[in-house]
């Protein structure tokens, strides 16, 4: 093995050659502006899920379910380019408020990059620093304890001084910006494809003829190996790190010793697929290509449950329906299928698939966490969603209201006062008498406050979609304490009251404003709509 230093640090806010290396090898970049250049609003806004029953069934819209899991597209990201060459996204690992994002080319072409995501701001993420290799992929990154840990694959004749072409290359961060250098340590094989970590190690794992290492996460020194015929993926939990071989399936290995435990088959395989696993409390969630997803304890190895990879499209290719990541949060796993898209699963003690994502292309990987959701879709770049499941809210307003059970499009007529609470999905809302929502509501269409209808919401509320004919039209009186995101336009006639209530609420409106009623109380306006 060998270390290799490569020093990065640049005076200027711009794209250079890393000093101190004699070449163009990385190339930096920490001007957030030109950066985030490649965000872009359209199309985002509410994201609904279409269920495989939906789809296929002839049934009236009314009688299709509302959902119970409110995403919302806060941003596209095109892929970046370098010299006419278009990256595609390869991972993502998130922690705290910045996301740290890997690519690499296509074809035989050594062509990577990686970027760093500041989402504190959540409707308006930017990009704060950039790492273009121009004689390298990077496939994976783990974020530890202030330091980014990389699976790469680089090109042996550049001048990176490197042993091989499987190297783990470890770099400091802090506050979206690289503070040292970056290192390679070269490993067994052709290709590192991934990387975890264990309470003591950073564990890389390299493709065909390779090795689990395990690395020293003080100074980057390999500790132990042991070899594999075609690793893909590695992860741990309850004990045990856990990688996953085309040829062998899952393997336990004791996280010190490299000792195996048992081992699940899989069956066929791709070749060269990429595949991923992910831990949910004591259950592994592994992808398993044409077969979906296989969820496994990790005690044992024990098969729990399959989940298959939900149609919602016609005309798909066969070939092209595999999952081929997965990636799960406190309640819900969700799988990266391909063509067939992003589906989602609620976890808990039934294992229930609510369908497919209504999202744009295909996709190759997924990461979330309890806020956001991250899909890479090939060369089409990056979707960024937020979770937004409801929180718990202390109003006597929102004592025992019951969950909505409802059809997708919400209409509370009059003479029917009613109140509900929880995470809701909707395609539509009329409001004509009084109507009391506690959580989190989303509504992808119109939501339409009629002369008559009174609305009292309590936490978060996320409206349209940009750029299309959707939003908020308040004839009469709405009252909100908390989060009001519209993307689509707000119209308060003549008579209509937009009232916040305490001292921390907030609108968002992407879209036109026209105000012939009247708003009051105290809110954060974050778009200056409203002024």
């Amino acid at each position: 093995m060998v270390l290799v230093t490569i020093v990065l640090f640049s005076s200027c806010n711009r794209e250079d050659d890393v000093p101190g290396t004699g070449n163009d090898a990385i190339l930096l970049n920490n001007d957030a502006e030109s950066l985030s250049v490649r965000f872009s609003k359209d199309k985002t806004g509410v994201v609904g899920i279409t269920s495989e029953t939906a789809a296929n069934a002839r049934i009236n819209a009314e009688e299709i379910p509302a959902g119970s899991l409110p995403l919302e597209l806060i941003a596209q990201v095109e892929a970046p380019t370098h010299e006419g060459n278009v990256l595609q996204a390869t991972h993502v690992d998130i922690d705290g408020d910045y996301a740290y994002v890997t690519y690499n080319t296509k074809g035989t072409q050594y062509l990577g990059a990686l970027d760093i995501f500041d989402i504190s701001d959540v409707h308006n993420p930017v990009i704060r620093s950039q790492a273009i290799f121009t004689d390298a992929d990077l496939n994976a990154v783990d974020f530890v304890e202030g330091k980014l840990y990389i699976a790469a694959a680089v090109d042996v004749d550049a001048d990176y001084g490197v042993d091989g072409p499987a190297n783990l290359i470890t770099v400091s961060t802090a506050n979206g910006a690289f503070t040292s250098d970056f290192q390679f340590s070269s490993v067994e094989g052709y290709v590192s494809t991934d990387v975890a970590h264990t309470d003591a190690h950073v564990v890389s794992v390299s493709g065909t003829e390779g090795m689990v290492a395990l690395f020293d996460k003080a100074n980057s020194s390999l500790v132990n190996q042991v070899a594999f015929p075609d690793l893909r993926s590695v992860t741990y939990g309850g004990g045990k790190l856990l990688v996953l071989d085309g040829e062998e399936g899952v393997n336990s290995l004791d996280p010190v010793s490299l000792v195996k435990g048992y081992t699940i088959a899989l069956g066929e395989d791709y070749s060269g697929s990429k595949r991923t696993m992910d831990v949910h409390g004591e259950t592994l969630v592994v992808s398993e290509g044409a077969n979906g997803a296989g969820l496994y304890s990790i005690s044992n190895g024990a098969e729990q449950a399959k989940i298959e990879i939900p149609i919602v499209s016609d005309g798909l290719v066969t070939e092209e329906v595999v999952t081929n990541a997965v990636t799960t949060n406190e309640r819900h796993l969700f799988m990266a299928n391909g063509a067939a898209g992003v589906s989602a699963v609620a976890l808990g003690d039934d294992v229930e698939t609510l369908g497919v994502l209504d999202l744009f292309g295909s996709s190759n990987y997924v990461r979330a966490n309890n806020e956001y959701l991250f899909v890479a879709s090939g060369l089409e770049g990056l979707q960024i969603l937020k979770i937004n499941l409801a929180e718990d809210i202390v109003d006597d307003v929102c004592t025992d209201l019951p969950a909505y059970k409802g059809s997708t499009w919400m209409n509370i007529n009059s003479g029917e006062p009613q109140g509900y609470s929880g995470s809701v999905v909707a395609d539509g809302l009329n409001v004509n008498d009084d109507f009391t929502f506690c959580g989190s509501l989303s509504v992808k269409g119109w939501a339409n406050i009629n002369s008559g209808g009174t609305f009292n919401m309590r936490g978060s509320m996320v409206v349209g979609q940009y750029g299309q004919d959707t939003g908020l039209q308040i004839n009469s009186t709405m009252k909100i304490e908390g989060s009001l995101v519209i993307y689509g336009n707000l119209t308060i006639n003549s008579g209509g009251t937009l009232e916040f209530l305490g001292d921390d609420s907030s609108i968002t409106v992407y879209g036109n404003v026209w105000n012939n009623g009247t708003v009051t109380g105290e809110f954060d306006d974050t778009e200056g709509k409203l002024d």
